[in-house]
């Protein structure tokens, strides 16, 4: 699905970019006596975002040398709603846009890998992901540097939020550790729980270009810079929790839309969506007897989706 989504965001950009510089100017139809453009242009609207996704973290030791565990989830199919906006101010050409979203993670799995155990016996548990949530928001400031009756390229800079949380339940060993998950806990006994917040800096283009009269293509990319704000809950082992997980890196943040004007005011569009975001940070074990240390970690979040939407614009 990933692959069919970023095939899909860079073929529009690329129709973007080929509309923009080959295809004949638009005229602007004549202006009505005494009309005046409006200094306003509003679309607000509703969205329905089905996605996949995959988040990942690697533990080291306390001198970031060695690989001492990794927590793998995958497949966390997510179905989520939006209300979203955007307004020009068409005098400048300043604009202001954004999304807020939430939704549940109803599936997933989590492969728990240990390679530094007492034993020096390598541990591979698998569970079951239940009763994960996703939310996040996006705002954006930008300026339509180049706009024409059929296309418009604009720069812009922005904050995206965005939260997930997982929960492992059940827990089956996979190699051949006897010490781990052995016997096998049973899946109504959550054993982990993760809750990210990535806090980031936006910065990207956007573009629309104007296929037909009613049909429109457009895009946004943007990179990212994060924050990490992370718990790792440990539910079966009480003193080394909770953990909290922070650290800072780098992401993007990729989506295209294929839009219809059903009326002057209604319309209606169908896009892809791709997130990522990475962080290098520390875990901090605190154990009830004291002496934990931060050990490094590397995160990574990904989501991939399409979705689909329907809006009221004013003009």
């Amino acid at each position: 699905m990933r692959r069919v989504v970023l095939t899909y965001i860079a073929f529009c950009c690329l129709s973007v970019g080929a509309a923009a510089a080959d295809a004949p100017a638009v005229t602007e139809p004549a202006a009505v006596a005494g009309a005046q453009s409006p200094v306003f242009s509003f679309e607000g609207g509703l969205r329905y975002w089905y996605s996949s996704g995959k988040a990942s973290k690697d533990l080291y030791g306390t001198h970031g040398a060695v690989l001492v565990s990794r927590l793998t989830y995958n497949d966390l199919d997510a179905r989520s709603g939006e209300v979203f906006f955007n307004a020009t101010h068409n005098p400048t050409n300043i604009f202001i846009k954004g999304f807020l979203g939430a939704g549940g993670i109803a599936q997933g799995s989590l492969t728990d890998e240990d390679f530094q155990l007492k034993n020096h016996i390598y541990s591979n548990t698998l569970s079951d992901q239940q009763s994960g949530r996703i939310s996040y928001f996006t705002a954006d400031l930008g300026y339509n540097f180049w706009d024409t009756p059929r296309y418009r390229i604009g720069a812009l800079v922005g904050y995206n939020f965005w939260n997930e949380s997982y929960h492992a339940a059940g827990c089956e060993q996979q190699a051949a550790n006897p010490e781990v998950c052995v016997p096998a806990i049973a899946t109504n006994t959550v054993g982990i729980s993760q809750d990210n917040d990535w806090h980031s800096l936006r910065l990207g283009l956007t573009g629309q270009t104007q296929l037909t009269e009613r049909l429109s293509l457009s895009g946004d990319v943007a990179v990212l810079f994060t924050r990490l704000d992370g718990k790792d809950q440990h539910h079966l082992r009480p003193e080394i929790n909770p953990q909290p997980e922070d650290g800072t890196g780098h992401g993007v943040q990729l989506e295209a839309m294929l839009n219809y004007k059903v009326t002057d005011l209604f319309n209606i569009g169908i896009g892809t969506r791709y997130w990522r975001a990475t962080s290098t940070g520390a875990a901090h074990f605190e154990e009830t007897a004291g002496g934990g240390r931060p050990q490094r970690l590397h995160w990574e979040a990904e989501r991939y989706g399409v979705f689909a939407q329907a809006s009221i614009k004013f003009n």
